[in-house]
């Protein structure tokens, strides 16, 4: 019985050691495991910790009385704050204070349940002041509010590139304003959205109640509004042209005016149309000038037709009865048909004189007016320059004789021969030099020179007569126009010959030129290619 005790004792002692062992050998397994998962959470917490302590923005937790419980090292990064003199201090104080009443607002929004993110300024540890943004979450537990988790992010540059980004835009919108046209922008349904300080004053309303408004509704006539929509629409879908400018009436505050209109497309990134931005330009004024020029010209060009008519008459009535007036009376002055006394020959004369006079006068009508219309040709040919001045001498010596003046020609030897239109160059070289001897004094002298300058024929007729005002020069040669304009004027002339003279100058390539002074006298002077020939081809 001893013996039987003695071994179960035995045998249980051997149960408790394996019993303890297998105990022991649970505990170290339990140890080393959570060893292992403390080491794991300290890697993870350390982990995190690294990359929340290194984060450029901050993180933040405040309880529901507004105090901060947590924040991240960034937050000495934004406002200079270390971690220990941010704790435990109410949010607010580190607000800008005419930016916590928005920022209340805000919060209030959020743990309501709203999410709200939101931008105000801070106070740094320096007074500067610096822009953040802020997103944040109310913290629940129990169905209990305890707090907000949120992120700050510093938006301090972003800011600076706003302000830029608003001078730039502000100086662009002075661009616009400043230019005296409408400058406009539209989008694809054509509301507004652009319109400059112009376009405001063509309306008569402000920027606001214009922008996102439909162009077309407020801006056209009501017989164009659709049509123009239609178009606009349809050059969208690409089944109409752009059209680069064109001209369209708008209802401003003053009525209907008419704009021209310079275009060109907005695009996106992707070369998507998004709309269109034009320039206006007010051209009303000029339609109805050019409007009153089109009928300027209808008038003129019926006045033209009025005047070939009354001319066409002129040149028939007048001219055979001047004739005839002038023939007979040489008959009856040379007495030809009988004897005629010296009182008689007297009125002859006058009678004569006054019908070449008149003749002149209608001859010079003619030939101005078919000048004006572009009807006289060049007959160019060649011709001898010394034979023409022998004729202009012989036909200009009597009426400088008459009054004692010396006429002297002076020719170029060099110069033989030019291809112009001879009628013509002897119509210039006969009203240049008649000219001198009408404005030159009793026992004057009058100088004509002929030379030659390279290719080009230089002709200067020279008196030391009246001479002309320098206000008045500019009036030589304008058809009808005198320098003495009364009725009772001392030298007769119709203003022809130098307007004239000018013309055929001109039609050959040539220009003319005066120079004068008063009481010394005058220098009309041209000149014209030797070979007009090569001017026309």
């Amino acid at each position: 019985m001893i013996k039987k005790n003695k071994k179960e004792a035995q045998n249980g002692e051997q149960d408790n050691h394996i019993l303890v062992k297998e105990l022991n050998e649970k505990i170290a397994d339990l140890t080393e495991r959570l060893e292992f998962t403390e080491s794991k959470l300290k890697c993870t917490e350390e982990f995190y910790s690294e990359r929340l302590n290194n984060l450029n923005d901050v993180l933040f937790s405040v309880d529901k009385d507004g105090f901060f419980t947590y924040i991240n090292p960034a937050i000495e990064n934004i406002t200079g704050y270390t971690i220990d003199e941010v704790l435990g201090t109410h949010f607010t104080k580190h607000v800008h204070p005419e930016d916590i009443h928005g920022l209340l607002e805000d919060i209030g929004k959020t743990v309501s349940g709203e999410h709200k993110p939101y931008m105000f300024r801070i106070v740094k540890k320096d007074g500067k002041i610096s822009f953040v943004h802020t997103t944040s979450r109310p913290v629940i537990k129990d169905g209990e509010f305890k707090g907000i988790n949120g992120l700050m992010v510093d938006i301090a540059r972003l800011k600076q590139v706003e302000v830029r980004l608003k001078e730039e835009r502000d100086r662009a919108q002075n661009y616009l304003d400043i230019v005296g046209v409408i400058i406009i922008a539209i989008n694809t349904e054509g509301n507004i959205k652009l319109i400059n300080k112009k376009g405001c004053e063509v309306f008569g309303q402000e920027e606001c109640k214009l922008v996102a408004s439909n162009w077309f509704d407020i801006a056209l006539p009501d017989e164009l509004k659709e049509k123009t929509k239609k178009k606009y629409q349809e050059f969208l879908q690409g089944k109409l042209p752009f059209k680069t400018y064109f001209e369209l009436p708008l209802m401003t505050k003053d009525g209907e005016r008419i704009f021209a209109w310079h275009n060109i497309l907005i695009k996106d990134e992707e070369g998507t149309i998004t709309g269109v931005l034009s320039s206006g330009n007010d051209i009303t004024e000029r339609k109805k000038a050019e409007q009153a020029l089109v009928f300027a010209k209808l008038i003129y060009e019926n006045a033209n037709r009025t005047k070939r008519q009354f001319l066409s008459n002129i040149s028939h009535e007048l001219r055979t009865p001047l004739n005839l007036i002038i023939g007979y009376s040489d008959l009856l002055y040379e007495d030809y048909v009988g004897t005629t006394t010296k009182e008689q020959k007297s009125y002859l004369e006058i009678i004569n004189k006054s019908g070449n006079r008149l003749l002149l006068l209608l001859n010079s009508m003619i030939e101005m007016s078919a000048v004006e219309e572009g009807n006289i040709e060049l007959k160019l040919k060649e011709f001898s320059v010394p034979t023409i001045i022998k004729d202009i001498k012989n036909s200009t010596l009597p009426m400088a004789k008459k009054k004692q003046i010396d006429l002297q020609f002076c020719v170029d030897e060099e110069i033989k021969t030019i291809t112009a239109d001879k009628n013509k160059i002897k119509t210039v070289l006969y009203n240049l030099i008649s000219n001198a001897i009408k404005f030159t004094d009793q026992c004057g002298n009058i100088k004509v020179d002929v030379t030659k300058n390279g290719q080009m024929l230089s002709v200067s007729v020279k008196d030391d007569g009246i001479g002309i005002e320098k206000e008045n020069i500019d009036k030589l040669f304008q058809p009808f126009s005198q320098i003495d304009s009364s009725l009772n004027r001392k030298f007769e002339g119709a203003g022809l010959g130098l307007s004239i003279v000018k013309e055929f100058v001109e039609m050959h390539g040539g220009n003319i030129q005066v120079e004068t002074k008063i009481n010394k006298g005058s220098n009309f002077s041209f000149t014209i290619p030797m070979n007009s020939d090569e001017k026309f081809t």
